[in-house]
């Protein structure tokens, strides 16, 4: 696994937004699930800010990663602590491609529905 991958992921499972977004260029794209692209910095921000502001917390381990060139492919079991301090754990999968040392776009292929669905 790449250093900067880590990071990236280090970022985003202690739900730190704003070096999270200084991992990508001002023009990223990035869609979550089934949402719209969100487009740019700010667009970025109020998409994941949104997101992380509805679950206590959550955690990535890496399954699966190839890389190719300037994009890399993640098989991702994520582990996601509801605001009831439930855990759940759901499958996904993120293809990440760069610019230089940047993330231009992020595709995160994943059914966050459980997340949300009543305890049992």
């Amino acid at each position: 696994m790449s250093d900067w991958v880590t990071d990236y992921y280090d970022d985003v499972d202690n739900m730190r937004l704003e070096p999270y977004l200084e991992h990508h260029t001002d023009d990223a794209v990035v869609t979550f699930g089934n949402n719209p692209p969100a487009v740019g910095k700010e667009a970025i921000r109020a998409a994941i800010g949104g997101f992380f502001s509805t679950i206590g917390g959550l955690k990535h381990t890496f399954v699966h990663s190839y890389t190719d060139g300037d994009t890399t492919y993640l098989e991702l079991s994520i582990d996601y602590t509801r605001k009831d301090g439930g855990i759940v754990t759901v499958p996904a999968a993120s293809v990440l491609h760069r610019r230089g040392d940047l993330v231009d776009a992020l595709r995160i292929y994943i059914d966050v529905a459980p997340i949300y669905a009543p305890a049992e």
